[in-house]
């Protein structure tokens, strides 16, 4: 299996470097014009990255990719698999570039996806299967601009496949490449909704604002913002949440007992002993507002899941309610740049049935 990367960021560097070590020929191609471009010059010029690896004792070894370019059709040619790890509000624009060169055959994986292969879907009109994750099946960082740092890994990955009938061909090929993705969800609204980053990234920013903008950088989300007053918070978000899932014959699982399923090993630990460990092992920040935690998890993921309630008639009141003073704390309108069932799906009334056709095809 010959693998494209799409997005030299953290994700997609880290995956790809990971991808290498399994063995499997590897490219990665950069679509935007901003982020990380020295580094991305100095790595597209030798062909390769410096990776240290926390995850298995800080091995360090070169990652060597068949290609690190801007050039699409070179990428998209070579590819049996391509994973777009680039941030969901680049969905459209990579869809529509990579449009052109998509062959029948090849299996495109959004990793986050908040549904977004119904988006891809308008533009592809070839034979391909999609994948979505909730998550990333490692993390870490670019360090220095100098090389590249991978500081966590999930224990479990779970996916979802559209359509859902190839979930076992599509789980074959993708446990090849991460020993740890060996996991089914249900469905791509169920990948969605189980995406951490819609409930605790807005959540975390918005009750500790004022903080992240006193502290000068100094701020750490997960060990600071998630008092047992913020915890109740994400609680309540989860019953709403859950009632989602089930009208969608999906099972209830709340944030904290997801995370725990994700992150560690022995499932025996109770779950907010997972969350307070992830919590001491995370990375600082963030250190301004203006972040990606409100500007891609708010209107990409709280505003697909509000549109999802309110066709099925439930209350999305503590959802609505984020969303507005998130907006308020940027002085943007973020619900006007929201991605919406009825924009996924093109129609401006949307049923159930409509949803989940769309979420099984």
């Amino acid at each position: 299996m010959n693998v494209t990367v799409v997005g030299s960021g953290n994700a997609g560097l880290i995956h790809a470097a990971k991808i290498f070590e399994k063995g499997f020929p590897v490219g990665v191609l950069k679509t935007s014009t901003y982020g990380n471009m020295s580094f991305f010059n100095h790595i597209a010029e030798k062909g390769e990255y410096e990776v240290v690896d926390m995850t298995n004792n800080g091995n360090k070894f070169t990652a060597k990719m068949q290609f690190i370019t801007r050039d699409v059709k070179k990428a998209i040619d070579f590819a049996d698999i391509i994973m777009v790890m680039t941030t969901t509000l680049q969905h459209e624009d990579v869809a529509k570039l990579i449009a052109p060169y998509i062959r029948d055959g090849q299996l495109i994986v959004l990793c986050p996806g908040y549904m977004g292969s119904l988006i891809f879907k308008k533009y592809i009109k070839k034979d391909v299967i999609y994948s979505e994750w909730e998550t990333t099946a490692y993390n870490g960082r670019i360090m220095d601009g100098s090389f590249v740092r991978i500081t966590f890994y999930n224990p479990r990955n779970a996916i979802s496949v559209l359509p859902s009938c190839k979930g076992q061909e599509v789980l074959d090929k993708l446990s090849q490449l991460f020993d740890n993705t060996k996991y089914f969800r249900k469905n791509i609204l169920e990948s969605a909704l189980h995406n951490p980053n819609m409930i605790v990234h807005p959540i975390g920013i918005l009750f500790s604002a004022s903080r992240i903008e006193h502290s000068g950088g100094e701020f750490w989300m997960y060990r600071e913002a998630f008092t047992p007053s913020v915890v109740r918070v994400i609680q309540a978000f989860d019953r709403h949440k859950n009632k989602i899932l089930e009208a969608f014959g999906c099972d209830p699982l709340d944030y904290f007992e997801a995370a725990k399923w994700r992150n560690e090993e022995d499932l025996s630990i109770p779950a907010m002993d997972v969350f307070r460990s992830f919590g001491e092992s995370s990375n600082k920040g963030p250190s301004f507002i203006d972040h990606r935690y409100l500007n891609e998890d708010v209107p990409m993921g709280l505003g697909l899941y509000i549109s999802i309630g309110k066709v099925l008639g439930h209350d999305t009141s503590i959802q609505e309610s984020i969303m507005t003073l998130a907006s308020a704390l940027l002085g943007k309108d973020l619900k006007a740049k929201s991605r919406t069932i009825q924009y996924l799906l093109e129609k401006e009334k949307v049923t159930i049935e409509d949803i989940k056709n769309a979420i099984t095809e």
